[in-house]
């Protein structure tokens, strides 16, 4: 049987090798590392499924991002579930591609509807060119 100061020994031991493992990048925050929010401009019938791209000010890194679908007023969302196709950094981490579809509910019962707004949001690397960099 293994005593709890073995057992506690070994897993100390274990998460020590871990740390080690992981590369310095992904532990390392430097001083001047401050992450903030980007909202993009509504685009307006932009929830159509293409995608769309919110970039970081230059020389700064995307961290994250989402979007937010909306109705122009006087309009409601369809109730319908959206479909979300994309939500991901660009190829060069500078920036946030979304792609979904929602639609407007119709002005008119079998009136034609639209796709709703889409606002783009990124968090980016203000004061680092990498992450970890």
């Amino acid at each position: 049987m293994i005593s709890a100061a073995r057992l506690t020994f070994a897993a100390a031991g274990a998460l020590l090798a871990a740390a080690v493992s992981t590369p310095a990048y992904a532990t390392v925050l430097h001083a001047d590392f401050q992450p903030h929010a980007i909202v993009g401009a509504t685009i307006g019938r932009g929830a159509d499924g293409t995608e769309q791209t919110l970039m970081c000010p230059p020389d700064e890194n995307v961290l994250s991002g989402g979007f937010t679908v909306s109705a122009p007023s006087g309009r409601t969302l369809d109730s319908a579930a959206g479909d979300v196709s994309t939500s991901r950094p660009t190829a060069d981490a500078t920036g946030w591609i979304v792609a979904v579809r929602k639609s407007l509910q119709p002005t008119t019962p079998g009136g034609a509807t639209y796709p709703a707004d889409l606002t783009i949001q990124a968090v980016c690397t203000e004061g680092e060119v990498t992450p970890g960099g």
